[in-house]
Order: C-alpha cells, then structure tokens, then sequence
C-alpha cells in the first residue's frame, strides 16, 4: 500500500496483491467510511474505518481472497470501476484462450464454469441468500459428475478422482442444510408450533455446520486445488494431451456419455426385482447420483451430443428428487419423536409417495432412453 494511494482524492479500491478480486468481476472500495463491494448480482455496503477493510468483509470474499490480505491497489477520483479497469488492466494477463472444439476444449469451458458458480455461490451462502446452499450443492455435483464422466478427456485419473472425494466432502457439509430447508417448506401444510421450533433447531444446526467447512483450511486447500488444477489442464501443450482429448467433441463425447447413460439403465433394472424397504431405498438412491451425473455430462456436452433430451430428463430426475424428499421426509419425522397422529399421517402419505415414484420410474426412464437413442446410433 503506497502513500499515493492513501493521500490522493476519490475512493481507495482493495484487492489481493494479484487482483484476484478485479479478475472475478469483483471490486472493494472504500470512500469516507462507506466500504462498497460490487458484485454481478449487485452491491454490498458496509460502514467502517478506511484504514482496515472490516473483518465482516475478510470473510465475506474468503473464495476469492484465500486468506490473502486486501490491500489498497488503486485511488479513482473519477470514471469508478470503468477508471479501475483502466489503471490496473495491464496487470491482468489474460490467456486468450481462442474457442476451442476439442473434447478437452468444451469439457474444459464447463470446468471453469462450475469453479467460477462455486466461489459465487460461497458469497451468497455467506450472505443467507435463498437457495443460496443448493447453489454451491448443484456446483460440487457438477464438478464431480464430469470428472467422472469425461476423465478420458481431462486426464489425470487419479487426480480426478481425489478431487472427486474432496467435492463430495463439501457437498457432504453442505448437504443437512439443504435437506432442512427443503423439509422445512415441505412441512408448511401441517407443522405446528412445536415441530417448527425443531425445524428451526435443526436448521441452525446445519447453518453452523456449513460456516465451519466454508470457514476451515481443507476447504481452502479444495478451491487452491480447483484453480491449480484448471491452469494445469489450460496451460498443458495440445501435443501432451491424451489422443482423446485432442479429437473433436462430437466424436468423443457422445461415446463417453452413452456409458453413463448405461449405468442409470442397470441401475433402473437393479431396483425393479427388490421389494419395498431399505434396500430399495438405496438402489434408488444410487439410480438418482447416477441420473444426476448423466445430466451433469449432458450438459457439459452439449452442442457436441446429437439429443435434446432436456423434458424427459427433468421428468425423471423430479421423480427421483420426489422419492429423496419423501424419503428424507420419513426419516425427519421418525427423529422429531413428536407425539402427535397429524405427524403419523404424514409419515404414512410420504410412504406412499416414494412408493408412487418407484412405480413409475421406468416407463420415466424409458421415456429418457428414447431420448437419448442418438447416443447408441
């Protein structure tokens, strides 16, 4: 931090030493007092000292900081984040990373994507914003599923799939949060005074659960990871990449999707010969992760895969996602212990909602296979 920077007029911009903050299309000042942090989704304004960022704001952009200090990085009078980018763009090397429709390239945009919501979504987890934990969810789900599903192309095996089991730990943490939340609405109908007292007990306990794993260093270790691993797979010469992954994406990737899709067929063909009960409930449990990362493929690939099966996929995943809720739901009353026939009758339509989603899995996932039949011709 320069003399300059802290005597000349107009307001003082922080960032980290190298601009992380400037290259996520984020900008921290302060002016008078009034510290300002611009974000995509709007501003967030704080009141404090100019002379130290406040402590709320350290970990607010914990993401994107790494625990490195903001520091003063420039003084605008005038033009504001438009007068920023003018004085500090020349410290910003960008790769220009020309399109690319390898299946590297196209799986490789994705990545990036999924890193690029995560961070975001953390910042609005630190903020209590709705559905902000389901965000940062569906980004480490999506992450996992296409380091599972195009591994071929990303390369790194072994890698991939360590980076896999740090996600699911995240989404792990992550996880009784959004289940709270979920049965929480999903109770609305018929909870009384004393079962949402246990739901707001319960949901806090999940809240604390999540600052924790946000707030601790195997977290920060994952996003270190994250980065390290996106400028290997960028930088790499073209020449090193497997042969896979230097072929167009719509040579390889529909290959490569055809088998996820065919771990979700002998999943949906496992949970037909078992009866109603625990074990049912698992293989359908495993039929969902499946049908997720089967989704998470399709998406990663499309415009490289001949099918267009958005409609049929989201009617079965909303099938799954209904006997989860359910199922979760039996469960949560179960715990709650509350005396009480409304809980009871509830407890039994819930049984029959997972049973209902069960019965009508596979003319659902028929119905997504017809879909998908490009991907076997």
């Amino acid at each position: 931090m320069s003399a300059p920077i802290a005597t000349a007029p107009g307001a003082v911009y922080f960032d980290t030493a190298s601009l992380r903050l400037l290259r996520n299309d984020l900008t921290l000042s302060a002016d008078n007092g009034s510290w300002c942090l611009e974000t995509p989704d709007g501003a967030i304004r704080f009141a404090g000292s100019d002379l130290a960022v406040p402590p709320t704001l350290y970990r607010l952009l914990r993401a994107y900081t790494r625990d490195d200090d903001l520091v003063a990085v420039a003084r605008v009078g005038d033009g504001g984040r438009a007068g920023l980018h003018k004085a500090l763009d020349h410290r910003i090397a960008r790769s220009p990373r020309p399109p690319d429709d390898s299946a590297r390239g196209v799986v490789l945009r994705y990545v990036r994507a999924q890193i690029a919501a995560l961070a975001a979504a953390d910042l609005a987890v630190r903020q209590d914003k709705p559905d902000a934990v389901h965000r940062m969810r569906v980004a480490t789900r999506r992450l996992r599923g296409v380091f599972s599903a195009y591994a071929r192309v990303l390369g790194g095996r072994r890698l991939l799939k360590a980076m896999g089991a740090e996600l699911r730990w995240l989404g792990g943490e992550l996880g009784p949060a959004r289940d709270i939340e979920v049965q929480w609405a999903r109770s609305r109908p018929w909870a009384g005074e004393r079962t949402n007292a246990s739901f707001a007990v319960l949901s806090e306990q999940a809240r604390e659960r999540v600052r924790c794993a946000l707030d601790g260093r195997r977290y920060l270790q994952l996003l270190t990871a994250l980065d390290v691993l996106e400028v290997v797979l960028s930088e790499k010469p073209r020449r090193l990449w497997p042969a896979a992954a230097r072929r167009p994406a719509k040579e390889v990737l529909p290959r490569l999707a055809r088998a996820v899709a065919g771990k979700v067929d002998a999943r949906v063909s496992a949970v037909a010969a078992l009866p109603p009960g625990p074990e049912r409930d698992r293989a359908v449990h495993d039929v969902r992760k499946a049908a997720k990362r089967l989704r998470y493929a399709l998406e990663a690939g499309a415009g490289a895969l001949p099918v267009e099966a958005k409609p049929a996929l989201r009617a079965f995943q909303n099938l799954l996602g209904e006997f989860q809720d359910a199922v979760v739901a039996r469960g949560l009353l179960s715990s709650l212990e509350v005396a009480d026939g409304t809980l009871t009758a509830v407890r039994t339509r819930e049984t029959a909602n997972a049973d209902r989603c069960v019965a009508g899995l596979p003319r659902a996932w028929r119905d997504l296979r017809r879909a998908l039949r490009p991907l076997w011709t």
